[in-house]
């Protein structure tokens, strides 16, 4: 073998052991980042250690095939969701201040099939409460942030589409539950929101998310029934007469609801737990 061969398959053995050192180096920084996030007891300490958390993980995510990552270190502190098909994997955090305003994070990763370059999406927490919109497709850009913590693929015409719950929260006083949907289309681009939630069966104008606001103070169950292919979710009513709309106020009563996944990819919104229970054994 020639030597400078030789001299050249050194040198590239020593670059691809430098490279998974510093991989492994920055895991660690990673952890060390997303505990402090989640435990420091100081708002500016927080806010550093998220902005150390973001760019640790954006130069792991360009250094390596984040597909192939193994990030059980941080799950108890950070959601890192995988679909079963292996073609998106999401992971998102929050940054909480002193005064308990939340500041969601994400990162969105496809790719068309296994081993592909992935296309790796930064979302953005841009929308005011005031402008929520329930039948809009968003980008990347502009964000109806949340944590997620569910993942559920399906398909809508040999289309791939990933279903998500959520959770934001808001202010001291409310809480959010969101179902949102994410997809990518032919030009690779991330699309937030789908036409696929329907009031009734009757429903012919489709909502493309689903907010529930409810009490802080409250616990709202809000869940993928996988082998049901269902949502589950609490019914939220005021806590008195007088405080109807005032969302602040809603909490459960106790009543079950839930979409079913029909055909043609629409999630149909049902009533209670009678049906809950006829619905569950199809």
């Amino acid at each position: 073998m020639h030597w400078r061969f030789r001299v050249f398959l050194l040198l590239s053995s020593i670059t691809l052991f430098t490279l998974r050192l510093h991989a492994q180096d920055e895991l660690v920084l990673l952890k060390r980042y997303s505990d402090s996030l989640r435990f420091c007891k100081v708002d500016s300490g927080r806010y550093m250690y998220n902005d150390s958390f973001t760019r640790t993980l954006k130069a792991l995510i360009d250094e390596d095939n984040a597909f192939d990552l193994n990030l059980d270190s941080i799950k108890n502190t950070i959601s890192v969701m995988m679909s079963d098909d292996r073609k998106m994997r999401v992971i998102s955090w929050v940054y909480i201040n002193d005064r308990e305003e939340y500041a969601n994070h994400c990162v969105v990763l496809y790719r068309k099939k296994e081993n592909a370059k992935a296309n790796v999406f930064w979302l953005r927490d841009q929308i005011e409460p005031k402008t929520d919109s329930l039948y809009t497709d968003y980008p990347a850009e502009f964000w109806p942030g949340a944590l997620y913590y569910q993942m559920y693929h399906f398909t809508k015409k040999g289309k791939d589409y990933y279903c998500v719950l959520g959770l934001n929260g808001m202010s001291s006083f409310k809480n959010r539950k969101i179902i949102d949907v994410l997809w990518v289309d032919k030009e690779n681009e991330l699309h937030i929101g789908a036409p696929v939630f329907y009031s009734s069966e009757r429903d012919y104008t489709p909502q493309y998310r689903v907010f529930f606001d409810f009490a802080d103070a409250s616990s709202m169950l809000l869940r993928f029934e996988p082998d049901k292919k269902m949502i589950t979710y609490s019914n939220l009513v005021p806590s008195n007469a007088e405080k109807i709309g005032m969302r602040q106020y809603y909490i459960p009563d106790g009543r079950i609801d839930y979409y079913k996944l029909r055909k043609k990819g629409k999630w149909v919104k049902y009533e209670g737990l009678t049906e809950f229970d006829m619905l569950g054994n199809q």
